[in-house]
C-alpha cells in the first residue's frame, strides 16, 4: 500500500511539473540560432543596412565640432570617442537643439553625417546598455534605454522628415516580412520539431503579406483616426471667436473620451505586436482575426503575458551577450595568431604597426575596433576595407540572432497563452494544404 501510494505520488508530481509552461521558454535559443532562422534575419538586416548606405549619400546630420564621451554622445559600455551630433543634442538636451543647429550648421557643413549612420549607431548602443541593464535587473535604465530609441524615431520624423518616412517605412515592411517568415519557422520547429527552410518561410510571409503588414498598425491607425476626426476637429472649431472656446468646454469629454481610446488602442497595440505576427504563423488567420486572438491573449492573461516577456528578455540578454562574446573571441583569437606573422609597421618610420592599421583590435561592444586616424597606403586602405567588411558580415550575424530571437519567442508565447486560454494543444500549428496536381494538370484546370 505504502509503494502504491508513493508511485501515486510521484506520477502526479510528474504530471505537475509537465503541466508547467514557462520552461519551454528556455527552448528559444536553440529555435533562434538555426541557420534558416539566422538567414533570413540576416537577409532583411542586410536589406535595411543598404538601404541605408544608399540613402547616406546625401549627409545632412549635424555635428559638433569637439569630441565627446560624456552624456549620451556614446555608449557606457565603450569608451571610443565620437563626434556629438543634433540627435544626441535632441535626446540630451531638447531645449538646446535650436541653437546646436544654428551654431554647428554652417562651422561643420563639410564634416556632416549621414542619417541612418547616426540613427544605427544610437539605437545599436542603446541596445547594448539597455541589454546589460536589464541582465543586471535595472529597469529604469533599461526603460531608458528603450525611450531613446523611440526618441531617435522621432527625431528622424521631425528633422529629417522626407528620409524618415522612406526610410522608417522600408524599416518596417523588411522586419514584418521577414518577423512573419521568422515565426513561421520557429512554430513548426516548436510545435512539430520540423525545420523549415528559409525559402518556404519566406514563400509564406510573402504570401501573407497583407495582414504581416495591416495586424499590427491597426491599433495604430484606428488611434489616429480618432485623433485627428474627433480631436482635432473641435480644435479647428475652438478658433472660432467666442463661440469656439463654448463649444470646446462643451465636448471636452468627448476630448477626454477619445484620449483614453487612443490610449487604450497604443497600448495595446503595442503589448500585442508580436503575437500578431506569431497568430499568422500558427493560424489560419486574417488581419482582423490575429488581432482579435492578440488582443484576447493580452486583456485575458496581461500578468503571465508580462512574466513569460520578461522571462524571455531576461534568457535572450544572457544569450546575445553570449553569442557577441563567441564573435569577439572568434575575432581577437584570429587577430592574436595574425600579429605573429606581421611584425612590420605600416609605413617607413611610422609609429603604427601595419596590424593596426588594416584591423584595429576589436572590443567586446565595438568589434570593428577603433580605428585610428591617418594616411596609409592605398593597398592598405583597400586591405582595411576588405576586412571590415567581412567583421561588419560577423557584426550581423549577431544582430540576425536578436532579431531572430525576438520573433521566436513571441512564438513561443503565443504558443503558450494559446494553450493556458483556448487549451489548444502544443503541437498545434495550421498545415497549408498541399496540391497533388503536377503542373500540367493545374494550368489545364487554370
Amino acid at each position: 500500500m505504502t509503494e502504491q501510494n508513493t508511485e501515486e505520488k510521484k506520477q502526479n508530481f510528474e504530471f505537475r511539473v509537465s503541466d508547467l509552461l514557462f520552461p519551454n521558454v528556455f527552448k528559444t535559443f536553440r529555435i533562434a540560432i538555426q541557420p534558416a532562422r539566422l538567414i533570413t534575419a540576416f537577409l532583411a538586416l542586410a536589406i535595411i543596412y543598404s538601404a541605408g548606405w544608399l540613402m547616406d549619400f546625401r549627409k545632412t546630420v549635424v555635428v559638433s565640432g569637439k569630441l565627446s564621451t560624456s552624456d549620451l554622445r556614446t555608449s557606457t559600455l565603450d569608451g571610443s570617442r565620437v563626434w556629438p551630433t543634433e540627435l544626441h543634442c535632441f535626446i540630451t538636451y531638447p531645449d538646446r537643439m535650436e541653437n546646436f543647429l544654428k551654431v554647428y550648421a554652417e562651422r561643420t557643413k563639410t564634416q556632416r553625417q549621414g542619417v541612418f549612420n547616426v540613427f544605427s549607431n544610437f539605437c545599436l548602443a542603446n541596445f547594448n546598455d539597455g541589454t546589460v541593464y536589464f541582465v543586471q535587473l535595472n529597469f529604469g535604465k533599461t526603460i531608458q534605454a528603450i525611450s531613446n530609441c523611440f526618441m531617435a524615431c522621432v527625431w528622424v520624423l521631425e528633422y529629417h522628415t522626407i528620409y524618415g518616412i522612406i526610410f522608417l517605412s522600408i524599416l518596417f515592411v523588411v522586419f514584418s516580412l521577414a518577423g512573419g517568415a521568422i515565426c513561421r519557422g520557429a512554430a513548426f520547429h516548436f510545435t512539430r520539431d520540423e525545420r523549415l527552410g528559409a525559402g518556404a518561410c519566406i514563400a509564406f510571409a510573402v504570401k501573407r503579406c497583407v495582414p504581416l503588414l495591416f495586424a499590427p498598425t491597426a491599433p495604430l491607425v484606428l488611434a489616429a483616426l480618432l485623433g485627428f476626426v474627433i480631436v482635432s476637429m473641435l480644435g479647428l472649431m475652438a478658433n472660432i471667436p467666442y463661440a469656439g472656446e463654448v463649444v470646446l468646454a462643451v465636448f471636452f469629454v468627448l476630448v477626454l473620451i477619445c484620449g483614453g481610446l487612443m490610449a487604450y488602442a497604443a497600448i495595446w497595440g503595442i503589448g500585442s505586436w508580436n503575437l500578431m505576427y506569431s497568430a499568422i504563423a500558427c493560424e489560419k488567420t486574417d488581419t482582423f482575426d490575429a488581432m482579435c486572438r492578440a488582443y484576447s491573449y493580452v486583456n485575458s492573461r496581461p500578468w503571465r503575458l508580462a512574466i513569460y516577456t520578461i522571462l524571455a528578455g531576461f534568457y535572450g540578454g544572457i544569450c546575445y551577450l553570449f553569442v557577441r562574446f563567441f564573435a569577439f573571441m572568434m575575432l581577437v583569437t584570429s587577430r592574436w595568431f595574425l600579429d605573429f606573422g606581421i611584425w612590420t609597421q605600416s609605413q617607413k618610420g611610422a609609429q603604427i604597426e601595419k596590424i593596426d592599421a588594416i584591423w584595429p583590435k576589436p572590443e567586446y561592444f565595438n568589434l570593428f575596433g577603433a580605428a585610428a586616424d591617418f594616411s596609409k597606403p592605398v593597398t592598405q586602405t583597400i586591405a582595411s576595407a576588405v576586412v571590415h567588411c567581412e567583421i561588419l558580415i560577423v557584426s550581423g550575424l549577431v544582430m540576425a540572432f536578436v532579431l531572430s530571437f525576438y520573433f521566436s519567442a513571441g512564438t513561443i508565447i503565443y504558443c503558450l497563452l494559446r494553450k493556458k486560454i483556448d487549451n489548444i494543444p502544443l503541437d498545434s500549428v495550421f498545415i497549408e494544404p498541399v496540391s497533388t496536381q503536377n503542373p500540367q494538370q493545374q494550368a489545364t484546370n487554370i
